[in-house]
């Protein structure tokens, strides 16, 4: 009896080890985000992914740790039933931007009105008063709470017209100026707070193995 449970133990751990190393084998064989998706796909779990991480906008000791790796790296974070793998798919440095803006709405002011205020903000500005107070005395955007911060961002992120303007080289950091986006009726008064920055961001497949 002692030696028929014996056996069952060795195969079972016998067996454990040579899956996880089919495991392992096929982790490493995704190379891209591509395959990662298609790996996803092959798998069972819900918790199974391809997080962006950013080393702007995720302050964790875990995005820490992960973009100290390269390409091709893996990270292994032991739970109690489960390991928890990271790989690196992509590692980019990007450019991202940085302003605060006012947004006043053309739907709910004429274009003239809007006309005549835009420089009155600006001009009570330059006269001392802070351009957060500011936003979050006019602005009809969400991010008046934030003082009209926009948080770094990139191409693509925001509506073409006004990347065109945030994105001119001609502007220098604490120039105010206007955008204008016709197709919404949305109209701005636009402060470039920060230079333009390269920010290291990492594309992960996140997959849970468990290990019950």
């Amino acid at each position: 009896m002692l030696k028929h449970s014996l056996l069952i133990l060795i195969f079972s751990i016998s067996f454990t080890i040579s899956a996880q190393k089919g495991f392992q084998k096929e982790l490493d064989s995704v190379t891209t985000v591509e395959k990662a998706q298609r790996f996803i796909n092959s798998i069972d779990g819900r918790k199974n992914k391809i997080i962006t991480f950013n080393e702007e906008k995720h302050k964790t000791k875990l995005t820490e740790e992960l973009l100290k790796l390269s390409n091709g790296g893996h990270k292994v974070v032991k739970k109690e039933g489960e390991n928890i793998h990271y790989k690196i798919l992509e590692k980019n440095e990007i450019i991202y931007y940085r302003v605060s803006y006012i947004m006043l709405d053309g739907k709910e002011f004429s274009y003239s009105s809007i006309e005549k205020l835009r420089p009155q903000i600006i001009k009570k500005h330059k006269l001392g008063v802070s351009f957060k107070d500011l936003a979050m005395q006019y602005s009809m955007d969400k991010n008046k709470t934030r003082g009209g911060d926009s948080g770094w961002f990139t191409y693509g992120e925001m509506l073409p017209e006004f990347e065109q303007q945030v994105m001119n080289e001609n502007h220098q950091t604490d120039d105010i100026f206007t955008v204008d986006v016709e197709s919404n009726q949305w109209y701005y008064v636009v402060k470039k707070t920060h230079d333009k920055k390269s920010i290291t961001e990492i594309k992960v497949l996140k997959v849970v193995e468990s290990t019950r």
